[in-house]
């Protein structure tokens, strides 16, 4: 995989670029680096914005091979990882990934992925992985709404390095994991990193309900799965793991 750097001022969504070029042609590889981002998409539509020098925000532009296509779902985890491999790198400390796409250090999200499809005849001819990453305070507006506590690099680890090196690292471990997508050594990994593993927290489906579940494993799929008080077994492909101070009385017994 060869990085091609494209490096701008301000975007509304590096996401965006990255998928219009790769509709124009663009290759695997490409890589849209913005100092600001002013409109980032996260999930579940959350906006994502970056500030210079406090926060890194790129996305990488991969073209699916053959065998990486029945396997979408771990694209997110791609970006998961890396940033999880740099952080073990530069700071020494293990980040943990929250699935389905946020990396934890000191159990505080530090990053968020979005990884989206430019899908054509039931097959993807780009996959873009967004990924923001916080450096230093000031990286994210601390007063804004958030369900799971933010911090840095800096304030969980001491470690001050500029944008431009923790770019590289990450897209280094990207390059690596990358070979190792379509076998059982990525899963392995993910789920060496799923933060909770084996432990009971607070998760909110799609529909909105909230339970306590177990969490197991990711699938082979991306999915996550749980277990329930009664020792029933879920997967959940969409759903959000939240803090103990979300969790409601509320319960779900029946699988996606």
């Amino acid at each position: 995989m060869k990085f091609q750097l494209n490096r701008l001022e301000e975007v509304c969504s590096t996401n965006d670029v990255a998928l219009e070029a790769a509709r124009s042609g663009a290759e695997d590889g490409l890589v849209v680096w913005a100092q600001r981002q002013v409109r980032g998409r996260g999930q579940r539509g959350h906006i994502w914005q970056s500030q210079p020098k406090s926060s890194l925000t790129f996305s990488v532009l991969c073209v699916p091979t053959e065998d990486e296509q029945p396997l979408l779902g771990r694209f997110t985890a791609l970006g998961a990882l890396a940033v999880a491999r740099a952080v073990k790198v530069k700071t020494g400390s293990k980040a943990q990934v929250k699935w389905p796409n946020d990396v934890l250090l000191n159990s505080k999200k530090i990053c968020g992925i979005l990884a989206e499809s430019d899908m054509e005849s039931g097959k993807a001819k780009a996959v873009v992985v967004g990924i923001g990453l916080n450096l230093q305070p000031g990286a994210f507006d601390g007063n804004a709404a958030m369900n799971f506590p933010a911090s840095d690099v800096f304030s969980e680890s001491g470690c001050s390095l500029d944008a431009e090196t923790w770019l590289w690292s990450i897209l280094e471990a990207l390059r690596a994991l990358r070979q190792l997508l379509p076998g059982d050594a990525f899963m392995q990994e993910w789920n060496e990193r799923l933060a909770y593993r084996g432990e009971n927290r607070p998760i909110r489906n799609y529909k909105g309900e909230t339970g306590m579940f177990r969490l197991l494993s990711v699938l082979s799929d991306g999915s996550l799965q749980v277990e329930d008080a009664g020792g029933q077994f879920f997967s959940f492909q969409s759903a959000e793991i939240l803090p103990y101070s979300s969790s409601s009385s509320l319960s779900f017994s029946s699988s996606e």
